[in-house]
């Protein structure tokens, strides 16, 4: 981590009855820069890539990083419902009425990168610059899948299992068994996060009901509608040493009105957490241009 890191404050707001957390670094005065995580991870797992921003010099942005529910030190939503897509867009819609911005940049990835997606798509005026992070939307569903998916949920009760560990290291570990590119520095910093202690170990904060594929039912040709609604410049960053370009969603690149693209070099599914310094090399000076009109 930089040495000039400046630690985030701790922020809440009710969203739907549940308590969400976020982090906030530097000047609300200045434009606004709304980070989103991944599935099954936390908002401080964009501290690298925040710290790699400030060292270019003061943090030229205000930086905001949700917890989504579910997630990290936002609460849990009830247990008898199963985590949607429209869930996680009403806790980033009222994070950004609670913010009272009227146009801010968004960055997302993987899960997050889908939400930037969807919301930029109901309301395009309000996104200044788009950066989606091995993202471009939501994997669609036919009306084949929806009755397999509610399936899945209704067979499990509605409950996944939790797995306890002896420590942070080995949770780290698991991590890298799964994700081999993640540094083990940045694992080991997902861990201490995004972990808490209980009488039989060490467990993932993440509610283990997000493990069960959302149902949300949108098509893709719906999803596309959302795609052609976005106005904004739009920033694709993917890791070259995964899969995600191979992927059937790859060809909705085609789709953005105003996309660029660009490659991280030995950068996996996870780049903020595996290349946050190459990651800010490119995302920087996209946030910084100006735009076509001026």
């Amino acid at each position: 981590m930089n040495k000039n890191f400046v630690e985030p404050a701790d922020r809440y707001l009710v969203s739907d009855g549940v308590k969400l957390h976020y982090a906030e670094w530097g000047d609300p005065t200045r434009e606004t820069l709304i980070l989103v995580h991944g599935n099954r991870d936390h908002c401080r797992s964009w501290d690298f890539f925040v710290a790699a921003l400030g060292a270019r010099g003061s943090l030229p942005f205000h930086v905001v990083a949700l917890d989504l529910r579910g997630h990290g030190d936002s609460e849990w939503h009830s247990p008898d419902r199963q985590y949607q897509h429209e869930d996680f867009l009403l806790d980033l819609s009222c994070l950004i009425r609670h913010l009272g911005k009227e146009t801010f940049s968004l960055a997302g990835h993987s899960l997050g990168g889908a939400m930037a997606v969807l919301y930029s798509g109901c309301f395009p005026e309000r996104i200044r610059r788009l950066v989606l992070v091995e993202a471009l939307g939501p994997y669609a569903r036919s009306d084949q899948d929806v009755p397999r998916l509610l399936a899945q949920w209704l067979g499990e009760n509605g409950s996944a299992s939790e797995r306890f560990y002896p420590d942070m290291e080995e949770a780290a570990k698991a991590i890298q068994k799964r994700f081999p590119t993640i540094p083990d520095g940045a694992a080991l910093y997902m861990a201490r996060y995004g972990m808490k202690r209980t009488e039989n170990g060490w467990i993932w904060k993440y509610d283990p009901r997000v493990r069960f594929p959302s149902f949300s039912t949108f098509s893709e040709a719906q999803i596309q509608a959302f795609i052609h609604r976005i106005e904004c410049p739009t920033l694709l960053v993917y890791g070259e040493a995964g899969e995600f370009m191979k992927s059937p969603r790859a060809y909705r690149v085609s789709l953005f009105k105003n996309m660029q693209v660009m490659g991280i070099a030995d950068a996996g599914h996870h780049v903020p957490h595996e290349k946050p310094n190459e990651l800010a090399g490119v995302v920087y000076p996209f946030l910084r241009a100006r735009s076509p009109n001026g």
